[in-house]
């Protein structure tokens, strides 16, 4: 009876915890054009179509998996967040594997992992397969930190010793996207998206080895790791940054 009470009453403070912190972590974005040709703006774009080719990596071993998981999320921001979507001709990785196959594509992506760029042959080859759109999107992710950081202290609450820990995560994600004339064989434009992501969360647990163990395990259970960020939630903020903007940027 005891345990079932104690279970109630970590469920109940889950929920209100849920409720008051469902803003989630804040997200700080630097957005830096590194090139831009002046012969390409986002008309061009608009008129030739755009194709995603996926994203990169030589700082992540990125598996197989990743790599259509973060492409679907940078995909889902292009379909809502660009500017006249629905005029652009678009398409997506998996459009692109259907087309040349998955070992090539693989292929093609663990050589950009090693150059951050798309030798001139892959170019001309995927120019001469993907005949639907003139322009090619790649992303890359340039570098990845997290910081943990925790503090504790002794309080006493309704005359019971209490351990209160305060928790704050900093991600620190940085992504280059890319875009190629797959008819010039060259960079158009290069935009590199830095996001400083901030979640802060405090726990109070009992006093005492075990009883303190145990309370940790039961909120963790409800409510997940203490101030939890994930590099899903801090690429979508980046992803979405790079669709919102670059109608304006790419002037």
């Amino acid at each position: 009876m005891r345990l079932k009470k104690m279970l109630r009453q970590h469920l109940l403070i889950a929920i209100l915890a849920i409720l008051f912190l469902a803003c989630g972590a804040s997200h700080r974005l630097t957005n830096n054009i590194e090139y831009h040709d002046t012969v390409f703006d986002y008309d061009q774009l608009k008129a030739d179509g755009l194709i995603f080719g996926g994203i990169s990596s030589q700082f992540i071993k990125l598996t197989p998996e990743q790599r259509l998981d973060y492409g679907s999320i940078i995909t889902h921001s292009l379909l809502e967040k660009l500017k006249d979507v629905q005029l652009i001709r678009l398409t997506n990785p998996v459009q692109v594997i259907d087309k040349i196959g998955k070992a090539k594509y693989l292929n093609i992506m663990e050589s950009f992992d090693v150059t951050q760029k798309l030798a001139d042959t892959t170019q001309v080859f995927l120019r001469d397969t993907l005949i639907q759109a003139k322009y090619l999107l790649m992303a890359y992710i340039v570098n990845e930190n997290v910081i943990d950081d925790s503090f504790s202290e002794h309080i006493t609450e309704n005359n019971q010793e209490k351990i209160e820990t305060e928790y704050q995560k900093t991600y620190f994600l940085t992504v280059e996207f890319q875009i190629y004339d797959l008819f010039r064989q060259r960079v158009v434009f290069r935009n590199s998206i830095f996001n400083t992501a901030t979640n802060t969360d405090s726990r109070t647990t009992r006093a005492g080895c075990v009883e303190s163990c145990m309370d940790d395990l039961i909120q963790t259970i409800l409510f997940g790791s203490p101030a939890d960020i994930d590099r899903e939630e801090v690429l979508e903020k980046i992803a979405d940054s790079f669709a919102k903007d670059l109608p304006k940027k790419a002037r």
